[in-house]
């Protein structure tokens, strides 16, 4: 019911009335464009498929910032060796150094010039101390394959040091699959493997070493970039002491001691197969790799304490270089000739 003062106003016209029902109006019409999608018709509901198998585990790591553990049934088989065809779509760079190796690809015509000089230092930082040895016009050139939503593929990568002068340097590095080698690896056009091994390390075979304990202050290890899935080697006999502590940001860790007092841990895992106290022998699998808590990839973080102070565990381990062994030089050097060519033509190109 309404008042009596808006029935009959005493100025003879119910501006309050018509003032209120406008008001009424107007609620009515947004409630009713806002239950339908502002204005826009309603659409039918979709019938949802049934999961495929596994799928139920891919929807929860999607939720979970794509880093969940996988159930065995998930993860995704390691892939089969690429082998060294040639390959469409390359891209090139060439530049004297200008101030610091970062800043010089910033001119690369690339999707992202950071990654594409995060990915020439990891192959150049084996031989040349990037801080101390780089000087300004040094040459950088690199082929590379240029994709959406991953880092750069680098086929090949040479940095000339000190050019034209007595003291010139080349450090080269040519993607190369050698037989047997399940991933493809980089080699000197000598034949020596670029990037260094860690002598009995936690992997039998792995993608690339991504990060070194030195490349930055709050980094404590080394990570190596491995599918989900691979098996991670206990490097020497020793006893389990901890599992998935920390969990937020190791995600499935395991932690060992050695006899000689170092402490190994292994972190991001997909999967443990140890327990806390238990002894484990030289060379034994204790984990699967995985992508879980903080990881931005797959990849398996290692670290080395020992007396309460990280260690590098290049330092602790050693390290080996392979060389490909006589029968596969040809076959080498042949993909060293052809990678070179377009290197070598497209720098030249680009200079004109």
């Amino acid at each position: 019911m309404l008042p009596e003062f808006l029935k009959n106003p005493p100025l003879g016209k119910p501006w309050l009335l018509y003032a209120f029902l406008g008001a009424s109006l107007v609620v009515n019409l947004t409630l009713a464009l806002r239950s339908n999608g502002g204005g826009e018709a309603e659409e039918a509901p979709v019938a949802e498929a049934a999961p495929a198998p596994g799928a139920e585990a891919a929807v929860a790591v999607a939720q979970d910032g794509g880093n969940a553990p996988l159930p065995p049934e998930a993860v995704p088989p390691l892939p089969e060796p690429l082998g060294v065809s040639a390959r469409a779509g390359t891209h090139v760079f060439g530049s004297p150094v200008s101030g610091s190796l970062s800043a010089t690809f910033q001119a690369a015509d690339a999707k992202s010039p950071a990654a594409l000089s995060a990915v020439f230092a990891r192959l150049m930082v084996w031989d040349v101390d990037l801080r101390h040895d780089l000087h300004k016009n040094d040459l950088v050139s690199v082929l590379y394959e240029d994709t959406d939503g991953v880092e750069p593929l680098v086929l090949a990568a040479r940095l000339t040091l000190l050019p034209g002068t007595p003291t010139e340097r080349k450090v080269d590095a040519f993607r190369y699959q050698a037989q047997g080698d399940r991933f493809p690896s980089y080699w000197a056009s000598d034949g020596t493997e670029v990037p260094k091994r860690l002598i009995d390390g936690p992997l039998g075979d792995y993608e690339q070493i991504t990060s070194l304990l030195k490349d930055r202050p709050t980094h404590e290890g080394m990570d190596f970039k491995t599918p989900i899935g691979t098996e991670v080697h206990a490097p020497r006999a020793g006893k389990v002491t901890r599992v998935n502590w920390n969990h937020a940001a190791n995600g499935n860790c395991v932690e060992l001691q050695f006899s000689d007092g170092a402490t190994a841990k292994f972190l991001h895992l997909n999967e443990n197969n140890v327990t806390e106290g238990q002894t484990v022998t030289a060379g034994q699998i204790i984990a699967k790799s995985g992508n879980t808590g903080r990881s931005t990839g797959p990849h398996l973080h290692y670290q080395i304490e020992k007396g309460g102070k990280v260690v590098d565990p290049i330092d602790y381990h050693g390290t080996l270089r392979r060389k490909l062994p006589p029968e596969l030089m040809t076959d080498f050097s042949a993909r060293v000739a052809e990678l070179s060519a377009q290197l070598d033509r497209q720098v030249a190109s680009a200079a004109q």
